[in-house]
């Protein structure tokens, strides 16, 4: 039985860790789940790689139509999208009277 002890120990933290994790995936899904809820036609969005847009229409495959200038529209994965309200201060776009921040690089 003394020559198990380690092994069980082990065991048990591997598994105490494998569930913590789990939890945090399962967490962060339902985040990003509502998020998604929360991005309609007409929310302004920023993707997830920076780029800035307007959501001009929204598909049943979850998959949006960014409008990103006049006369071009992308198609963009849903869970790439971060509602432009939801961000820091730092990276909320500037209102046409220059008020608010712009992005810059680190």
């Amino acid at each position: 039985m003394k020559d198990f002890l380690p092994y069980l120990v082990l065991l048990l933290l591997l598994a105490g860790f494998l569930a913590v994790a789990a939890r945090a995936r399962r967490r962060q899904g339902e985040r990003v789940a509502e998020q998604a809820k929360q991005i309609a036609v007409g929310s302004e969005v920023m993707t997830t790689s920076g780029l800035y847009g307007t959501v001009v229409g929204r598909n049943d495959d979850e998959t949006v139509l960014l409008a990103i200038a006049p006369g071009v529209e992308v198609r963009w994965a849903l869970a790439a999208l971060r509602d432009v309200a939801s961000l820091p201060p730092r990276y909320q776009p500037a209102g046409p009277d220059g008020e608010g921040e712009r992005p810059t690089g680190s």
